[in-house]
């Protein structure tokens, strides 16, 4: 039984935790409707600079359209490139949940892309073909198009009629039912703007939407016959060293390059190996295995790993990069014809550095570029062509090379291992043909390896 102090102190005792808690509540929300501002503001933010770097990409291609001289064409599409590339930014900052602005981030990935592929291109001095100008045409009107609606649902932010907050919960109002996005909140209106954005030019240039990379043909495939089931699992079983009966077929996919899939067990690991229709080439191979930290150096690792490869008889692979992690190291290995490196014939081999053993391979690049070229003729003076480099560099060594251009097509360069003041190293590209930089690439060196980026 209480007392009556004791019960007034109860009584007391309470109510100043139901005054603690209700300021706490109180100043939860207060904190919670300041976040929910500070949300918004960043959405609106976001939307706002989406609309604009649009509506400047519109008024770019307007002039892209109008211009002449390789010097103005150059420097209008470098300036639509970076409209694009900051409209799409702006766009992986807006929260649309299930209403994906897929045509519209592919809009714009496509016609900044094909921008900077022009702005190279004038900058070499070639003046726009009328194939390109029509190409421009084509994406100015669409940019319009966009433009338009995103102008229109500006005001309407503005007028408070609609707010970016909704897209959070697009997923839910919409869930990709087309009778549900009527309506006329923001994220109906993002989903209208998607299924009217315009049918984008069929691009054919050196860049990667060019219509000759969706439809290319792997070239170390041509003529080869189709292998059936069992033919490929025989391939598959030969390059493992496994008895045939040991695997089993998992899939058959699809796509540019047909391909069964094999798997095995060998010992307390899963093998997969893919296998193409045509031919019966080894795609890829990998091992789904736990890795540990080994004792092997990383050039035991790279040696290993081409002698794999001499042994299933890749011949005149020459290693060029490397990377170790997570207790393996991966070595990449180009083909190499007539003293000229052809990087498009690419190989990545990874070995287990506990085990030693190789436990994958990846031959896409090898498979879709494989062939023997005529490959032209080199630089005449090499040794000249080097004293035009950037005086900043210090030239190692150099060699020819063939390197892959942004649109898969190949180009012969003389290539120049330098040196740069603090030590660290890059590679230039020389077109062999125009006596031009064609590409800079930075080697990241490390103890674990060397990656070019």
């Amino acid at each position: 039984m209480y007392s009556k102090k004791a019960g007034r102190l109860i009584i007391i005792y309470s109510l100043a935790a139901v005054l603690v808690m209700g300021q706490f509540l109180v100043s939860a929300r207060r904190e919670n409707s300041k976040l929910s501002r500070a949300v918004d503001t960043g959405y609106d933010h976001a939307f706002t600079e989406l609309a604009s770097a649009v509506g400047e990409l519109d008024s770019t291609l307007k002039k892209a359209v109008c211009a002449a001289s390789p010097c103005m064409v150059s420097s209008v599409c470098a300036q639509g490139y970076a409209n694009c590339a900051a409209a799409s930014q702006a766009i992986s900052s807006l929260p649309y949940g299930n209403i994906e602005l897929e045509h519209t981030a592919a809009f714009l990935a496509k016609a900044g892309d094909y921008m900077l592929f022009l702005s190279r291109s004038a900058a070499k001095g070639e003046a726009l073909s009328e194939e390109e100008r029509q190409a421009l045409e084509t994406f100015s009107k669409g940019a319009e198009q966009v433009s338009a609606a995103l102008s229109e649902l500006s005001a309407r932010l503005i007028a408070g009629d609609v707010s970016t907050r909704e897209l959070e919960t697009a997923e839910e109002t919409v869930e990709g039912a087309e009778e549900s996005v009527s309506g006329t909140g923001f994220a109906a209106s993002f989903k209208a703007m998607e299924t009217e954005t315009p049918e984008m030019p069929t691009l054919v240039y050196d860049g990667p939407f060019s219509a000759h990379i969706e439809n290319a043909s792997p070239r170390l495939l041509e003529g080869e016959a189709d292998v059936d089931e069992d033919g490929a699992k025989k391939a598959a079983a030969d390059f493992l060293g496994a008895q045939s009966e040991r695997l089993e077929l998992r899939a058959f996919r699809e796509g540019n390059v047909p391909v069964y899939v094999f798997s095995c067990q060998h010992a307390n690991e899963v093998r997969t190996v893919e296998v193409t229709r045509a031919g019966g080439k080894i795609f890829y191979f990998g091992t789904a295995r736990e890795s540990s930290e080994g004792d092997m150096t990383a050039e035991e690792a790279v040696r290993t790993a081409a002698a794999f490869l001499e042994s299933h008889g890749y011949e005149n692979m020459t290693p060029t990069y490397s990377d170790a992690s997570a207790g393996e190291l991966v070595a990449s290995f180009a083909f190499e014809q007539d003293g000229v490196i052809c990087y498009p014939d690419l190989i990545k081999v990874t070995v287990a550095l506990d085990t030693g053993e190789v436990v994958g391979m990846e031959a896409k690049g090898y498979v879709m570029n494989h062939a023997r070229r005529e490959l032209g003729a080199p630089l005449p003076d090499p040794e000249g062509a080097a004293g035009k480099l950037s005086p900043a560099l210090t030239v190692k060594s150099h060699r020819p090379a063939l390197i892959p251009t942004a649109g898969k097509n190949e180009v012969l360069c003389e290539e120049y291992t330098c040196e740069v003041g603090d030590g660290r190293h890059v590679m230039v590209y020389v077109n062999a043909e125009t006596g031009m930089e064609e590409q800079i690439l930075l080697l990241l060196e490390s103890d674990s390896g060397t990656l070019a980026v």
